[in-house]
Order: C-alpha cells, then sequence, then structure tokens
C-alpha cells in the first residue's frame, strides 16, 4: 500500500482584530511638542525619520527630544528603549526603512 506525500501550505496571515485596536491620540498641534524619532533598524529609516523631522519642524515649533534605533526590524522595540523614548517625547515617529 503506498502512503500519500504532499505539501501542507500554510497561511501565515491574519486579519486584524478592529474592535481591541484604538488609534494613537493625536495632538491638535504639534507647536511645543517634543518630538522622539523610534527607527526600526532597516536601512534609510533613519534617514527617513530626520527627514520627516526636518519637514515638521519648518511648519511648526517642535524640539527633538530623543533619536533611538531599535536595531532589528523583526523582533519588538526593547523596553529600556521604549521606556527611554516615551519618557522622552510627547510624540513619538516610527519608520520603516528600504
Amino acid at each position: 500500500m503506498a502512503s500519500e506525500v504532499g505539501i501542507k501550505v500554510l497561511n501565515p496571515t491574519i486579519d486584524p482584530d478592529t474592535e481591541k485596536s484604538l488609534m494613537a491620540i493625536r495632538p491638535e498641534s504639534l507647536d511645543g511638542v517634543t518630538i522622539g524619532l523610534l527607527a526600526n533598524g532597516k536601512r534609510n529609516s533613519v534617514e527617513l525619520l530626520q527627514h520627516v523631522y526636518e519637514v515638521l519642524k519648518e511648519n511648526s515649533n517642535i524640539k527633538l527630544g530623543i533619536e533611538e534605533n531599535k536595531g532589528n526590524a523583526s523582533r519588538p522595540c526593547p523596553d529600556d528603549i521604549l521606556s527611554n523614548v516615551i519618557k522622552s517625547c510627547d510624540v513619538i515617529i516610527t519608520a520603516s526603512g528600504d
């Protein structure tokens, strides 16, 4: 008796859980806000964030609180980096490069 040989294909995607997801609270204005930049570690993510900051700075009275790079796009942000950014900034901007 021959056994069946085959390939089982798995779908690694999931639908978002919109009931438990919340939008971040956004300030009405960026004037006087301290901005944090959190890069994800991909190539060009730091440069992208710096450019976004410069554009925002042209149009708002913001200051740069901290720039961090979590160093690995596939892993969550380390707690120490996240805590430091949260303590130092009113608004955090993240980016993915490539």
